[in-house]
């Protein structure tokens, strides 16, 4: 089932459960986000608003803030993703037509979670240790949630975009967990 959402592109998706914040400035999505606050609605965040068929974020707002006459802190949760079918950009701010993105496959077992939690938070710290600036990550969710669980080992690995996009766009949980698992792999080895 289609579903029409405005849609902010912002260059980035989000994993589902990811609470991130956003700088909004753009008059178009000033106006955006100030039509979700008054109307208590959902939007998508996508990497572009050029490619159809993209995944995007759709993603609630969790708190703003004004900075600025011109500019807003909007902390955002994302709620789950979906395909996008199409992008409308005549109207005041982008629109889109998506649909709920289906992941297939069975996630990971709890056994292969646990290890490569134990894997992320090595290669954190090998991270810190050659000078990036991030903290070792408190782990919240149920480990009994092998999709949650994945989620938020994506969240807290540091990565690119591209590698972000990647394993979002992957629709098969396990290859998911592949990814995921090979660049830790890589930072541990290096």
């Amino acid at each position: 089932m289609l579903v029409e959402f405005p849609i902010f592109g912002a260059g980035i998706n989000y994993f589902p459960t990811e609470i991130s914040a956003l700088r909004v400035f753009e008059p178009r999505y000033l106006l955006l986000i100030a039509d979700s606050i008054l109307n208590e609605e959902n939007f998508i965040v996508s990497s572009s608003l050029s490619d159809k068929y993209d995944i995007g974020s759709e993603v609630q707002i969790v708190e703003h803030q004004d900075i600025s006459n011109a500019e807003q802190l909007v902390i955002i949760k994302c709620v789950k993703l979906y395909k996008i079918n199409t992008i409308d950009l005549d109207r005041e701010y982008p629109y889109c037509l998506a649909e709920e993105y289906t992941e297939i496959g069975l996630p990971p077992t709890i056994d292969e979670l646990i290890s490569l939690e134990k894997d992320i938070t090595k290669a954190i710290a090998k991270l810190v240790e050659n000078g990036m600036d991030i903290e070792l990550p408190n782990y919240i969710y149920d480990s009994q949630n092998r999709i949650n669980k994945l989620n938020e080992l994506c969240i807290v690995m540091p990565m690119s975009i591209n590698l972000r996009n990647k394993i979002i766009i992957e629709n098969d949980l396990y290859k998911k967990y592949e990814i995921l698992k090979n660049y830790t792999k890589d930072i541990n080895e290096n």
